[in-house]
Parts: structure tokens; C-alpha cells; sequence
């Protein structure tokens, strides 16, 4: 049996000490059988019908149209082509593939819109005719007698123009196409390469649903990138937005975020339109919007465009590009196992660092206790105001000025139509004193009605149903001795809001019956919080300030019963019985800002968390008697193999480790899978470099980086014994085997050489 190794003991808890990963799952490089042919897809949007040629670049920086590497070929229904290069290709240099729009040519919108033909809009799904000026573009660094991939996208576009430019200032075609095409995924967060990734029709329901996490990303962010550019600029056609895209990159890059309104996409922007072609895909007949990858990707998109806004910067970047690019067989494989080693031998966080960890750490432990009391307190008052704008929208004739509820009292001010409900007290809770001064500005609709009914048989019928548009802008504190929650200005609660309820009431002399069915439905619910949590006190306090935002597709909840009650000769007996269903889907929550503390240090993270297809219904039935005493049960259905609730979370930091000259940032993603199971990745990238860590459930993990290096390990159980083995492969080439039959990790190379992992 054997110890986990360094690496997993240093990355797992920096991603999330929550939640706990095996080192196992398996994964492999895209391989390749000798030939002379490139293939790949088309897509800014599927593209039919497309026109593809092979070109050389020239030592200036042009692309020589003057003598084609291939007979040209067109793109079919699924945007798929293929090229067999002919004998004007040099062995080893770099390719232009361009997709170029003849007559005929059309393409499947995935935004929201692609402009208009003859004044009808062209929408998600519909067919746009591409213009004849259409191109785009994808670079190959170099096709050596194997099948190749290469997919044009409007990502792929950006890297040819940064591959042109680099070309223009002395570089080789081919290093410039590795280097571009490397910082091209760098700076979109992209896993793996750029030209090799998967291509999703995102308009079509069977390829959507049988996408991975990471495919979905990478389709929706090259879709967005249009998006964003023609939001920003409607004027815009569909070909001038990808060539506007392209030049940005080339002439700067893109930054996290802007302070100030310009046509320039931000990588905020750009996640925002993604989220929002999201909700399009998961409008298409036969997706299925609950499915792990696709709810796994909008989980990591929402984490990092709330990153982008809250931590990112201002300044425009074309991405970083790893010192070890272009790195080959053997030669990538040793340098993928120093990659790890580099990264394990960093594992102590300077001493200043690991002073504010000890620091969080003890702001945590008071916070969550004090931080638990200041926000129920919050979220008492919050309810109070609630409470205190039905009141005002129900009463008839002279209107209150105040409202009372759970020992809180809301003072209640109207000027012209503005209604604002206020809190200045203190609250007792959990026996700590809490002084709450909260403010909120009620832009409600409330719409109300309800009847009461005596029947001939001496019943009472009671029917009510209700309508809401809740918007309320809160502002305000909560504040204990030891913490201080803080809602500040710009915050709001917005949701769409109905009830009903019904109920029968029959009382004879010493009998009494009543039956109910009430139902509640909260949809398009949101919450935009920004925050401070500060700990109060102390030698060094720390605080948290940011942005909240909760958002929830679906409330639906149901509660059917009846109660009766007699009492006469035999005595008294009473019985309730009734059954509750709750429906969840698309809650999620985002928190993201920066823990810091007096002396300075801070540290920047971002969760975002979501919950889908929660249901559950539970029974209660209770029964009293003076002759045969008391019973109670209550239970509640359990998930099954079939149903259960799906869930995922991203977390995504920064940390700073001696011996690395770049700051690494950490994505942790992790998704729920089945009634007992999940996978989880964590993906660093630091000066342009990737580690990728993934686990599909099982006894196996994949470790890869950016040169297609994959170690894959597995652990195998014989009795009380305890073995791992795995390999090392570029591509499908493999070029070590690893195992622990000496106790500890050994890589044996194919070279004959070896090595011990850490």
C-alpha cells in the first residue's frame, strides 16, 4: 500500500476541502493514422456548404493563394470536410486552412440573433445565407504524414491573425501557429488545445445532450464572442462581427472587465452572452436542460464571468503562451512529469500567506458562528418586510404605518407612489444582541383575491389566489458584537410570484372537519446582493466584500390534507393528515469577491453552485385518542437510481507558490452523476501551462497538459494489498509505463530511463 503522492495531497485541499476526490479516472489523447488528410468542421454556427483551402504561409506574413495545398473542398450538412494534401505541402510547415462562402452558402444561427434577411429576424436555429465576403480561418502548425483535425471557429480565426501578425515580426509559421493557438485557449479559459477541440452543433438537441462539460464550453464561448460584438454594435453584420472580433485580439487582446462603456468585449461580456445562448440551447425541443455536462458547464461559466466581474482586470491581454510549447514524444513526456514535480516541490505557501490562511481560517470560525446569527437576523428582517408589504397591499381604506412580525417592527413611509419600509432596532437571536438598521424600496405589483362561501349543508368554502411581481431594493446592516453583515446600495429581489388556496371547514356541535389544497409557485427569482461580511475585532480581522446573486428557475410547492377533531362519550380524538411535494429546478448561487485583512493581504475567489430537478414529497399522518393514545409518522420519498437531484459546483482562485514565477489559478468544478456517484476536475494554468486533473468516479484518474501529455493512473485492490499502475502518452503514442510495485511511483520510459514521480 502506498501513500498519496505529494501532488494530490498539495492540489486537493487548495481546490476544496469539502469535497473529496479519489486520484482516478481515464482519459486519452486524440490520435492519428498515417495519411495526408485534414479534417475538421466549420462552425460559427454550422457552416453548409462552405468552401475550404489548404495554403502555405509565405516568410512576409501573407498566405499564398497562389498555389492551393489541396483541391478544395466543401463543408456538408454537419459543417464536416476533408482535405488530402497534395505535393506542394512542405513536410513540416504550417497550414492556413480558410473557410470562404460561395453562393449558396448558409450557416445555423447559435446566438440569439443573426441579424435579419428581407426584415424578418434570423434566430437561434434558423438558417442565415452567408455573404460571398464571408472568411474564416484556422492554423495548423504543421501536418507530418498523419490524419489530421482542424476545426475553424471565430476562435481559431482570432489565433490565424495573431499567427499572421507574429509571422510579419520574423517567426516561423509553425511556432507562430502553436504559440497563437496556445494563447488563444490561455486567455478563454479553454482546455486542451484550440484547432482539435469538439465541435457541438449547440442548436440541435442530439448533440447537445450527448456533448461533454468541457465541448459545451468551448462551442458556447466561440459562439458568445460573436454575440458579445454584435450586442455591443447591432449595426454590425455576422461577417464584419468576426473579423471585429479578430482584430481586437490582434491589436491588444481582451481584458477580464472595462470601467467604461467601449466596443471592445470584455471576457465579462463575452460569459454573459454565453449564459444567455445557454438558455436558448436549453430551450430546444429534446434538451435535456438537467443533463450533468450541460448544467456542469453553466456552473463553470457562471463562476467565471462572476470572476471576471468581481476579481478581474482591467487591462487587455492576448494570453499567455507556455515556455515549453510544441513539445513532442518523448521529450513531452519527461517534461510533463517535471511539470508535476515543479508543482509539488512548490507546495509551501509563503510565509506571509500562510500567516492570512491561519488568518481566514480563525475569521471563519468566528464568522460562522456570528456570521450564522448576523445573517438569520437579515433574513428575519427580510421576511418582516415581506410580511409588511402584503399587509399595506391588503388593507382597505386607511393604510398602516407599521408592521410587527416576529418581534420586528417595520416602520412603513409613502411618498408619491414610492413605498419604503424601514427596520432601526435591535433583535435578540441565539441569545446574541444584533442591531439591525435595514432600509427597502417597494416596486411590487400585487394582485389579490379571495371568497368565502356558506354552503347548504352547513360548510364554509374559503378560496383565495394571488398574483405578484416582487421588486424591492434593500439596503442596510446587521450587526453583532463579533460580525457585521452589510447589504449595500444597488442590491435587489426580484421573482414572479402566485398562490391559491382552498379549504372546506364543516363544525357540528363537538365535531369539527376541514380539508385543504394550497399551492405556491415562485419562478424567475433572483437575488443581486453586494456584500460585506466583516469580522469585528482582533489583532488582524478579516472581512469579505463582494457580490451575491441567487437565482431560481422554479418553486412549485403543494399541501393537500385534512384534519378532524370530536369530542363526545367516548372522549376526545383528533387526526391531520397531509402530503407536501416540493419542486426545485435551476437554483444557483454565486459568491465572489475578496477575503482581506488589515495588514493587507487579500485573496480572491469565486463559488457558484446549482441545484436542478429536486423533488420530494412527504406524508404526514397523525392521530390522538384518549382510548388509544398517540401516533405520528412522517416520511418523505428517497431519491432513486432513476430520480435524483442534480447538482454542480465551481470554485475558481489564485494562489501564489514559492519556486513558480506565475500566479496559479485553480478551477475546481465537480458534478453530481447518479443517485451515489460524481466526477470532479480541477484544471491549474499558470504562465500559459495546464495541469488537468480529472475523475470520472472508479478507481482511475487522468492527469494531462497542454502538449496532449496524458498520465493515467488506476488503483487496484487485491485483499488488504493496495496497487497503483498507469502510463504516460502523447496522443495515442505511449511513452512510459508507472507503477508502485517498489513501494513508491516509478515512470520507466521507453528510453529505458527512470524516475520516481515526486
Amino acid at each position: 500500500m502506498i501513500t498519496t503522492p505529494r501532488f494530490c495531497k498539495l492540489i486537493l485541499p487548495i481546490a476544496v476541502s469539502t469535497v473529496l476526490i479519489a486520484c482516478g479516472s481515464s482519459s486519452s489523447g486524440s490520435g492519428s493514422a498515417p495519411s495526408n488528410n485534414v479534417g475538421g468542421t466549420a462552425s460559427k454556427g454550422i457552416i453548409i456548404g462552405g468552401t475550404v483551402n489548404a495554403y502555405a504561409i509565405a516568410a512576409d506574413g501573407t498566405v499564398d493563394k497562389t498555389t492551393p495545398l489541396a483541391t478544395p473542398a466543401v463543408t456538408a450538412e454537419d459543417g464536416t470536410y476533408s482535405l488530402t494534401l497534395n505535393s506542394s505541402y512542405v513536410s513540416g510547415t504550417a497550414i492556413f486552412i480558410e473557410i470562404s462562402a460561395e453562393d449558396g452558402a448558409t450557416m445555423r444561427c447559435d446566438v440569439t440573433q443573426c441579424g435579419t434577411v428581407d426584415g424578418t429576424p434570423i434566430l437561434f436555429g434558423d438558417t442565415y445565407p452567408l455573404a460571398s465576403t464571408f472568411t474564416m480561418a484556422a492554423t495548423l502548425p504543421k501536418a507530418d504524414s498523419s490524419t489530421v483535425t482542424v476545426n475553424v471557429t471565430p476562435l481559431t480565426d482570432i489565433a490565424s491573425k495573431l499567427t499572421l501578425q507574429k509571422v510579419v515580426s520574423g517567426a516561423r509559421a509553425s511556432d507562430a501557429a502553436l504559440a497563437s493557438n496556445a494563447q488563444i485557449a490561455n486567455r478563454l479559459g479553454i482546455t486542451g488545445g484550440l484547432i482539435n477541440q469538439a465541435i457541438v452543433d449547440i442548436t440541435n438537441a442530439d448533440a447537445v445532450n450527448g456533448a461533454t462539460k468541457d465541448a459545451l464550453d468551448y462551442n458556447l464561448k466561440a459562439a458568445a464572442a460573436i454575440a458579445a460584438i454584435l450586442k455591443d454594435d447591432s449595426s454590425l453584420s455576422l461577417e464584419d462581427a468576426v473579423a471585429s472580433l479578430s482584430n481586437q485580439f490582434a491589436n491588444g487582446g481582451i481584458a477580464d472587465k472595462e470601467t467604461t462603456e467601449s466596443t471592445a468585449i470584455t471576457i465579462e461580456e463575452l460569459l454573459e452572452e454565453a449564459l444567455a445562448i445557454l438558455d436558448a440551447v436549453k430551450a430546444v425541443e429534446g434538451v435535456d436542460s438537467d443533463d450533468q455536462e450541460l448544467t456542469g458547464a453553466s456552473t463553470s461559466i457562471t463562476a467565471a464571468e462572476a470572476d471576471a466581474e468581481q476579481n478581474g482586470d482591467t487591462t487587455a491581454s492576448q494570453g499567455d503562451i507556455p515556455d515549453d510549447i510544441g513539445s513532442e514524444g518523448l521529450i513531452a513526456a519527461k517534461a510533463f512529469v517535471k511539470q508535476v514535480r515543479d508543482l509539488g516541490s512548490a507546495g509551501v505557501i509563503t510565509e506571509n500567506q500562510a500567516a492570512f490562511a491561519d488568518q481566514v481560517d480563525l475569521a471563519a470560525q468566528v464568522l460562522a458562528d456570528d456570521g450564522d446569527i448576523v445573517a438569520e437576523a437579515m433574513g428575519l428582517a427580510l421576511n418582516a418586510i415581506a410580511n409588511a408589504v402584503g399587509e399595506f397591499e391588503d388593507a382597505e381604506g386607511t393604510k398602516p404605518t407599521s408592521s410587527t412580525t416576529d418581534g420586528i417592527t417595520v416602520a412603513i413611509s409613502v411618498s408619491g407612489d414610492t413605498e419604503t419600509y424601514t427596520i432601526d432596532q435591535n433583535l435578540s437571536v441565539s441569545e446574541t444582541d444584533v442591531a439591525l438598521a435595514l432600509s427597502a424600496v417597494n416596486g411590487s405589483v400585487i394582485d389579490e383575491d379571495s371568497d368565502e362561501t356558506e354552503n347548504d349543508d352547513g360548510s364554509v368554502t374559503y378560496v383565495a389566489e394571488g398574483t405578484a411581481t416582487i421588486d424591492l431594493s434593500i439596503t442596510g446592516s446587521a450587526e453583532s458584537s463579533a460580525a457585521k453583515l452589510t447589504i449595500d446600495e444597488g442590491s435587489s429581489i426580484s421573482a414572479s410570484f402566485a398562490y391559491s388556496e382552498q379549504s372546506d371547514e364543516t363544525e357540528f356541535f363537538s365535531e369539527y372537519n376541514e380539508e385543504w389544497n394550497d399551492a405556491t409557485t415562485v419562478e424567475d427569482a433572483s437575488a443581486s446582493l453586494s456584500v460585506t461580511l466583516a469580522q469585528l475585532g482582533g489583532d488582524n480581522p478579516v472581512s469579505f466584500t463582494g457580490a451575491m446573486n441567487i437565482a431560481l428557475d422554479l418553486l412549485d410547492y403543494t399541501d393537500m390534507g385534512e384534519y378532524s377533531s370530536e369530542f363526545g362519550e367516548n372522549g376526545y380524538s383528533e387526526s391531520e393528515k397531509y402530503t407536501e411535494t416540493t419542486i426545485v429546478d435551476g437554483f444557483e448561487i454565486t459568491l465572489s469577491g475578496e477575503f482581506s485583512d488589515a495588514s493587507g493581504n487579500a485573496i480572491s475567489a469565486t463559488l457558484a453552485a446549482n441545484l436542478t430537478n429536486f423533488d420530494e414529497t412527504c406524508t404526514s399522518d397523525l392521530s390522538y385518542s384518549n382510548l388509544n393514545g398517540y401516533s405520528y409518522s412522517y416520511t418523505c420519498d428517497d431519491e432513486t437510481a432513476q430520480d435524483y437531484a442534480m447538482g454542480s459546483l465551481s470554485i475558481i482562485f489564485d494562489v501564489d507558490l514559492a519556486g513558480v514565477s506565475d500566479d496559479i489559478n485553480i478551477n475546481f468544478s465537480a458534478g453530481r452523476t447518479g443517485l451515489d456517484t460524481g466526477e470532479g476536475s480541477i484544471k491549474l494554468s499558470y504562465g500559459g501551462k495546464q495541469l488537468n486533473l480529472v475523475y470520472e468516479g472508479g478507481n482511475s484518474v487522468s492527469l494531462s497538459n497542454h502538449n496532449n501529455v496524458t498520465l493515467i493512473l488506476t488503483e487496484t485492490e487485491d485483499g488488504d494489498e493496495t496497487s497503483v499502475s498507469g502510463s504516460i502518452n502523447v496522443g495515442d503514442d505511449k511513452f512510459a509505463d508507472v507503477n508502485d510495485d517498489s513501494g513508491t511511483i516509478i515512470i520507466r520510459y521507453s528510453d529505458g530511463s527512470f524516475e520516481s514521480i515526486m
